[in-house]
């Protein structure tokens, strides 16, 4: 009996053993289980974003904006997105057209000899500059005698040459130049040849517009509009008190963006601590080094440099030229109109010599430095009748002038002159309105001449007169109530 019972209780522990490690077996199989997919559901999601990021990365890859690798190459996106175009600005088929003669329109009394007629077929064909011809379809004038004299286009008023492609100020710096040269023996300025669709050059135009403080964006897009179908890349520099001042930069960028400028690189230097940084030569390493890193473009020797400052818009018309027919140009300085505080005010000196333009081959000579070329030059481009640009000086708000006026400390200069001869006397812009109403200088004494446009060929460029809306400030003086009353009146 006893026996009995100890094999019974033997027997349930065994059986209480068993459930108690089919039960633990469960659990542990539980937890595998649910480990099991957890790892599943960890590795789906990594493979999803993975997935994901490559999508992404593929999207952006194919036009939108990558970040990572923007960050990586800020510098190179930021300016080769300004780089957009490779070829030249200026299309010889644009600029010219092919004009028929008409080798039948013959004198009636004139017997055309028979072995002319190959000459004839030389020349039944004349390449025309569209903006100095009159007309396209021009036929032959009888009071033209083809066999003696070349046949031409028909230029219209102010323009000259066979193809009526100079312009009248070309011609008559070309004209001076001849007779001095002649006299004197000297090298021409300039050495042409006929335009022609394989000789095109580029040109590349640095300009500085100095303090961002001074700078009037209204002239400035002035500048850059009157200029943007002939230059080829620009360069846009200017001084900051502190070069990691990103915003101003931006802030022209945005400016330059909305006109907009094909080509263009934009130079920030701080003037402070190391002046160099700013200097001609600096911005003229920086631009070459530039447009080879950043838009593939290579300077060649035969390629035209212009440099200017931001108070300078020169005619485009006589730039242009120099693209198409000039081979090498020695350092030639313009002649510009002198205004002063707009186009409506002009100095009585009438003129100042300002800005160069030249061949780069001829850089090397003044230490590839555009500033010091431009103090080398020694031929003009313009006379006193004629100019080959505009210096509108002190073009700017009357608050900015002020503002200028405070930053360089000129206000006990001898050639400003306050208000009074008070201690409290002090400029301010109500001053500055009645100088530019009344036409003083900021001497207080020197006259300015009035200006109107109904009578005055070189008012304004033609940017200006075409945008009228747009630039009104500069063609209108809004502080003098007898401009602003013949404008009433022209608008009547």
């Amino acid at each position: 009996m006893t026996r009995s019972a100890a094999q019974n209780l033997t027997a349930g522990g065994r059986l209480a053993n068993s459930k108690r490690l089919v039960l633990w077996s469960v659990v542990l199989v539980q937890v595998c289980f649910i480990a099991c997919i957890w790892l599943l559901q960890s590795n789906h999601n990594q493979l999803q974003l993975q997935s994901t990021s490559n999508n992404n990365r593929l999207e952006l890859e194919m036009g939108r904006v990558h970040f990572v690798h923007q960050a990586r190459h800020a510098k190179k996106s930021l300016a080769s997105s300004h780089c957009q175009r490779s070829e030249n600005i200026n299309r010889y088929q644009q600029d010219f057209f092919q004009m028929k003669i008409d080798r039948m329109n013959r004198s009636a009394d004139y017997a055309m000899p028979a072995y002319m007629d190959m000459d004839m077929d030389l020349a039944a064909t004349l390449w025309c500059y569209s903006e100095g011809t009159l007309n396209e379809t021009r036929q032959g004038r009888n009071s033209v005698d083809y066999l003696l004299a070349q046949p031409q286009c028909l230029c219209a008023s102010g323009w000259h040459g066979r193809d009526c492609g100079q312009p009248e100020i070309i011609w008559r710096a070309l004209m001076t130049h001849s007779r001095a040269s002649r006299r004197g023996g000297n090298e021409a300025p300039l050495k042409l040849h006929e335009a022609s669709s394989t000789s095109l050059k580029r040109l590349y135009y640095i300009l500085n517009i100095g303090a961002w403080e001074h700078i009037n964006m209204e002239l400035l897009e002035l500048q850059l509009r009157t200029l943007i179908k002939v230059v080829d890349t620009f360069l846009i520099y200017y001084y900051v008190r502190d070069s990691k001042d990103r915003l101003k930069r931006r802030t022209l960028e945005r400016q330059l963006d909305a006109i907009p400028i094909p080509s263009y690189l934009v130079y920030q230097c701080e003037e402070g601590q190391n002046p160099g940084n700013c200097s001609g030569a600096a911005a003229y390493s920086y631009f070459r080094h530039q447009l080879w890193a950043r838009c593939g473009l290579q300077m060649q020797p035969t390629d035209l440099l212009l440099y200017g400052n931001g108070e300078t818009v020169y005619a485009p018309a006589a730039v242009k030229y120099l693209k198409y027919f000039a081979t090498d140009v020695l350092p030639l300085r313009f002649r510009l109109k002198h205004n002063v505080y707009g186009f409506y005010w002009q100095h009585p000196q009438l003129a100042r010599l300002d800005g160069v333009i030249s061949s780069l081959v001829h850089l090397h000579n003044a230490q590839m430095d555009p500033q010091r070329l431009e103090r080398q030059a020694t031929y003009t481009l313009g006379d006193l009748n004629h100019f080959g640009g505009w210096s509108c000086e002190l073009c700017m708000p009357p608050e900015q002038i002020v503002q200028m006026l405070t930053a360089k400390e000129t206000g006990n200069s001898p050639n400003i002159r306050m208000p009074n001869e008070t201690r409290s006397s002090r400029i301010d812009a109500d001053y500055i309105q009645k100088l530019i109403g009344t036409g003083i200088l900021l001497d207080g004494h020197t006259m300015l001449l009035r200006l109107r446009q109904q009578s005055e060929k070189y008012y304004a460029p033609p940017t200006a007169l075409l945008y009228s809306s747009q630039f009104g400030q500069l063609l209108v003086n809004l502080y003098d109530t007898n401009a602003l009353d013949d404008v009433q009146e022209d608008e009547d």
